[in-house]
């Protein structure tokens, strides 16, 4: 399962058919098809299912559906945050204590100067 599938099956859910999905994706609507009917195969599982003319979701899309929005959204987030430049967090460092006598101790200083916790 990759982030293309669940992008392409979301948007399929939410512009509720393949053909809207795809002038959104900017793909033919064939393409679009064979990718949920891959992914499906993938799966194992039958996303949707026909009702006349429109696309509903099984209960495995429904729920592929929640993980799908948290993936994708959990993507677009580090997206942002690697984007953006700034490096946040705790930075560890460890050395023997024959480096740490060495001086090494010396150089780590500036660093934690600049970022403060």
């Amino acid at each position: 399962m990759d982030l293309d599938d669940l992008h392409i099956f979301r948007c399929v859910v939410r512009e509720g058919g393949v053909t809207r999905a795809a002038s959104l994706l900017h793909r033919v609507p064939s393409n679009v098809t064979t990718r949920i009917k891959q992914f499906e195969e993938r799966l194992g599982v039958a996303l949707f299912r026909r009702q006349g003319r429109n696309l509903a979701l099984t209960e495995a899309g429904r729920t592929l559906l929640g993980h799908a929005e948290k993936l994708l959204d959990l993507a677009d987030l580090a997206e942002q945050e690697l984007r953006s430049g700034v490096v946040g967090g705790l930075l560890r460092l460890g050395s023997l204590e024959s480096a740490a006598g060495a001086g090494c101790r010396r150089s780590y200083r500036p660093s934690t100067r600049a970022t403060p916790t």
